[in-house]
This record gives C-alpha cells, structure tokens and sequence, in this order.
C-alpha cells in the first residue's frame, strides 16, 4: 500500500478536511475508500481491545505500531505527544485513542468506526461475564492467580509507557521539577489528577509565553546589534 503523506496540523473542521489529509492508498496509486479505511480501522481496533490487556496505555502502545509503522497514518510520538489532550477528555483512554486515530484517519466516520471497534470486545465479554457471575469462583486461587497476572502485567504495560514517552515529555530539568511535584502531590498530598492537569496547563502557557517573549527580545537585539 502506497501512503499519501499527511499533514501534522490537520484541519478541525470538516469530514472533508479530515479525509483529505488521510494517509491511505491502494495498490494502483489511488486514494483508498473511506469505507476501505473505516473498515480496517474497526477490525484493527477490535483485534486490539480483543487480544491486549491493560487498559488504554497497553492499547496505546499497540496502536502506536500499528498506525505508525504498518499504516503510516499518524507520525511517529503523535500518540505520545497527545496523551496529555487524550487524558484530558471525558471517557476512557483506550476510547479517546480510538476516536483520535480514526479521525485522522477518516473524519468523523473514521472516529465512529474505531470507537465501536474498540468497545464492542469489552461489550460482549461484559455481557457474558454478567450473565454467568454468579457461577464464577472468584475465591479459587485459580482465578485469584489470573487477576493478579493481569494486574502485574498492567503495572509493567504502565511502565512501558512511561518509558516510551519520558523522552518527549521530560527534556529538560524543569519538566524534570513538574514531574516529580506531580508525583509528590498525588502520592503524599493525594490531589486528583484533574487539579494537576490544569494547573499543567496554566504552567505551560506562562512557560511558552516566556519562551516566545525571549525569542522575540534576542531577535530584536540581533537585528539592533
């Protein structure tokens, strides 16, 4: 499959934008339908949600590859650089993960069409644990044994992310300074999340505001000098 290269700021407007900056081709050099795309967008997120266990960072990590080296629809650490926005929005993880790449992909469709790829496995295994609770052995060391695995590799999954992303997100000493407080504050103070993410954001606009005020002032004297 060729790829039609996109661009990194792609419109926010219409389903038309979005489309049109898709990466998807076929064989003979045309663009790809979007109902070809929608297609492997749900099957591939569906696959996902079915075989990964984790939650959203393991997805994220497996639809890094996925999109990023089998599919080229979304650049390289795009995933990693918008984690932050991700976790921001009301829903799951794995959900707005979904929605980000197929939107990308193929505009609102696109986005429909991960979405409910990605939550149908959850939906159906649901469903069936629901109806057969009852008869489960939570207390079996077996089943006990299985949980606790899953929250083992969970922590490890976790881990892996935050590797993957530290050198994006953590690249000099006072990023270094915001990650340790966050830590501090939510492990010893107990402050939620949402508090830091705010006042992230607030600390990041006054960082970028100095940053372009110190850009703009060495230009100035540059051209004065």
């Amino acid at each position: 499959m060729n790829n039609i290269t996109t661009s990194h700021h792609s419109s926010a407007g219409t389903d038309a934008a979005a489309a049109e900056c898709s990466p998807a081709a076929d064989a003979a050099g045309g663009r790809q339908s979007k109902a070809r795309i929608c297609f492997i967008l749900f099957s591939e997120f569906f696959k996902i949600a079915t075989f990964v266990v984790g939650g959203g960072f393991a997805i994220l990590l497996v639809a890094d590859d996925i999109f990023v080296h089998k599919y080229k629809w979304i650049h390289d650490g795009e995933l990693a650089d918008m984690l932050a926005l991700i976790q921001t929005v009301p829903g799951l993880t794995a959900g707005n993960i979904a929605i980000y790449i197929g939107y990308r992909a193929a505009g609102a469709a696109g986005a429909f069409c991960a979405l409910c790829g990605v939550a149908m496995p959850s939906f159906i295994v649901i469903s069936i644990v629901a109806m057969v609770f009852d008869r489960i052995p939570v207390h079996n060391r077996f089943v006990s044994g299985a949980f606790l695995g899953v929250r083992t590799a969970m922590t490890g999954l976790t881990a892996l992310t935050l590797v993957r992303i530290w050198k994006k997100a953590v690249s000099d000493p006072l990023q270094a300074l915001v990650f340790a407080a966050g830590v501090i504050a939510v492990s010893v103070f107990h402050i939620g999340p949402g508090w830091l993410i705010g006042c992230g954001i607030i600390f990041g606009l006054l960082c970028a505001v100095l940053v372009i005020d110190r850009v703009e002032k060495a230009e100035s004297d540059r051209k004065d000098g």
